[in-house]
This record gives C-alpha cells, structure tokens and sequence, in this order.
C-alpha cells in the first residue's frame, strides 16, 4: 500500500546527527545505518534539503538529500539518492550541483514518481531536472531551465523519455508572450546499438495540444494517436516503425473523399528559437524540405505507396514497394518504412555516427472517420507546425553508437561485473 508523506526540507545545514533523528519517524534504525554509511564524513557533513516520496515507481517511499561537505573548497553540494529495495534504502544515484551563493539554492522535491533537482545557475537563471529509478536504472528524466535574455525570460523543457518540449519566450515586465513552440524531438538510433530500457520509447503524440486541426471531431487517443515504437539508422538509410491507432479507417473512393494518412516532413535546419538570430521572412520551397506522404491501402496493404515530394524542385518519387510494409489490425495500423537517404540528398548527414546530429521533422496523421465529409477531417501532429513555416517543425536526432541521452547510472552494472569476474570472465 502506497503511504503518501508531507515532503520534509530543511531550512538550514543540519549536522548528520540532528538529521538522523528526523528520518527516524519513518525509517527504522537499520534503515538509517544504510543512509549514514553511504553519506561518510559523519564530522563534516550537513544535510540541507530532503524528501520522502516514490520515485522508483515501486510503491515503496524512497529519500534523497543535499549535503555539503565542511571540506569541500568548492562552491558545491552532493545529492544522494536512495531506493528501498529489498527492506533496505539503497544508494542508487549520486550528483553534484554548485551553487552560487547558499547550500539552500540547491533544493530536491519528490513528485509524480520522479524526484526534482532544484539548483540555480547565475542570477535569474534555474535549472529543474528531474530523476527515475527504473528497471536497475537511475537516470534524468526531464529538464526544465529559466534565463533571462534581456527583457525577455526564456523557459524551456525537455522529456527525455516521451521527448515532448517546449519553448517559452515573454516579457518579463508583463508575461507577454513572443514565442512558444512545442514540439517532440524523436530519437534515432544507430542500427544494432544496445538502448537503454528508460530511453528504448515508444514515442506516444496522443494528447490534446498535438491536435491542430478537427478537435471537436477528435475523440481521445483511441480515435487517432501516432505511437513511434522504433527509429533506427544505419549508413544507407532511416527505418520507422509507427502504430497508428485509429478506430475508422477511411480509404479513398473518389477524387473529392478523404482518407487516413500519414505526412513526414524532414528539413536540413534544426527549428527552434534562437535570440540571437535575426528572423528573415522565409522563403518558399526552401532548400533542403522534403515531404514524405504514406497513403495506406487497408483493404490491399501491399498495394500502400509513399511518395517524396522535393519543394524546391518539385521532384516526386515513389519509394519501392519492399521500402514500405503495411500491416492492419482491429484498433489501427502498423507501418515499418525505410527512407533511403538518396532520396533525400540536400540534407547533410555526413555527421551520422560520429556526433549527435538534429535535423527538423514533424509526423503528422491525417485522420478522417468520414470519408465524404472533408470539413470534419483531424490532424495530429508531432510539433505546432505551420505550414510554410518550417522552424515550427519537431527535430529527428540521430544519436551515435553509445551516446546518452541524459545522465544513467545502471546500478546492477557494478555487481554484474563483479560477479563476471568472480565466474573468470
């Protein structure tokens, strides 16, 4: 049974003793032996922040804290996070964070099963950054920051496990706003690279701000939702794998109906919000944006297309029929595609495998429960794009062989390699 507690926090630097005493109205002495040993320096150290809550998702309470050591020279504080696993509060993760001014700066807050790291930067400027304990993995979760840029206040957030972020840019006088984008920055994978379980996905675009057309039309994520299982890439080519979930699936019978499709866009810029770019008006059929419509076949899957379109050129190509595999189900549709990249050549991706490379691209589902009424077609899509306006796009971010996303600590990996090595591996 999940016990919820009232976060405890420290108003200033207890000593190790006076914090024991705290922790011993929940945990039992054993418990806290654990803690003590895994903090050291008994003489020297001061907890400044803590909370009792579940971030492992186990409903199990779990602790984390801020210490500060007397002898460290830096301006800097240890966060240590602990997990009950087996009726024991396990050390699984372990940060730093500086601060500028007070040990208090750097703050922690269990919520919503993660565990939040508060810390500030400089004047004005906050960092946020949430932490999961999954699978015998701890790892960051989310990011959020705030900056100042002149009279602006800037506010961006990042989750790296569903990849859903957003921009936020007003006036710090009046909290008007003079930019905000939200988009998913989708993950690749180099082919036969092992994926960490808490980054592995499946991407979901099923909530309400992803529709940006037909909402009233638009009953829930049964109705139409795009999950993104799979995004891999070798030297050649990209492969999606997507689930389209959709509970009607329309298919064209005539020059005036409507049916369910699939649109990618790809473009060679990473969109986004740049203070100190001078904004241009765009120009039409820029170079380098290509879109991709996957128009399925439900009633002959194998008889699907997809199509390349080059806006500069207003080249069009048809991927093979072995490039794109269509396969039907009661509550929707899986599509595995491969986009070779020949097909998309004023895009530079000589950067792959080597470095993290982003490039725009934003999926859009196309959903229509009646074929002959056009007006009541929806859209989802993976980020608020306008058309015409391709900084509005999502990102696609190609991750080299071994790269990580966020910060992860496997905890299990040290008594594996021990065990190994004990077995004379």
């Amino acid at each position: 049974m999940f016990i919820s507690i009232v976060p405890i926090y420290a108003q200033s630097g207890s000593s190790l003793k006076d914090f024991e005493k705290k922790l011993s109205d929940y945990y039992d002495p054993e418990l806290i032996e654990d803690v003590v040993q895994a903090i050291g320096f008994a003489d020297q150290a001061k907890v400044w922040s803590w909370d009792i809550g579940d971030f492992s998702s186990d409903e199990h309470n779990d602790m984390a804290c801020v210490v500060r050591y007397s002898k460290e020279k830096n301006k800097q504080c240890s966060i240590f996070f602990f997990v009950d696993i087996n009726g024991s509060l396990i050390p699984t993760g372990t940060i730093t964070r500086d601060f500028v001014d007070s040990p208090l700066e750097v703050g922690v807050a269990i919520r919503n099963a993660s565990c939040f790291v508060t810390s500030k930067k400089e004047q004005f400027n906050w960092n946020i950054v949430g932490y999961r304990y999954r699978h015998g993995i701890f790892f960051e979760s989310d990011t959020f920051s705030t900056s100042r840029i002149g009279t602006q206040t800037m506010e961006t957030f990042s989750d790296h496990v569903q990849r859903r972020n957003n921009i936020h840019v007003f006036s710090t006088r009046n909290e008007e706003t003079s930019y905000y984008h939200h988009f998913h920055d989708i993950p690749v994978f180099k082919k036969g690279d092992i994926i960490m379980p808490c980054y592995a996905g499946p991407c979901i675009i099923d909530k309400a701000d992803d529709v940006v057309k037909g909402a009233f039309y638009w009953k829930g994520p049964s109705d139409a939702s795009i999950h993104l299982l799979e995004s891999l890439y070798d030297d050649t080519a990209l492969r999606l794998k997507l689930f389209i979930k959709d509970d009607t699936l329309s298919e064209q019978y005539c020059d005036s109906c409507i049916q369910d499709k699939v649109t990618i866009l790809l473009y060679d810029r990473i969109p986004g919000y740049d203070p100190e770019r001078i904004e241009k008006k765009q120009v039409k059929n820029a170079p380098g944006f290509y879109v991709l419509d996957i128009i399925p076949s439900f009633e002959q899957p194998f008889s699907s297309r997809a199509i390349f379109h080059e806006e500069r050129t207003g080249r069009k190509q048809l991927l093979s029929e072995e490039s794109l595999n269509l396969k039907v189900q009661n509550d929707g549709y899986f599509i595995d595609i491969v986009i070779p990249f020949s097909f998309i050549p004023e895009i530079d991706l000589s950067a792959l495998g080597k470095d993290i490379h982003s490039i725009g691209c934003t999926i859009v589902l196309t959903d229509s429960d009646n074929r002959f009424r056009p007006e009541e077609m929806t859209q989802i899509q993976s980020s608020d794009y306008e058309a015409g306006n391709p900084k509005s796009l999502g990102r696609l971010t190609f991750h080299p062989a071994g790269a990580q996303i966020g910060l992860i600590q496997p905890f299990f990996s040290k008594h594996l390699t021990e065990t190994l090595l004990q077995l004379g591996f």
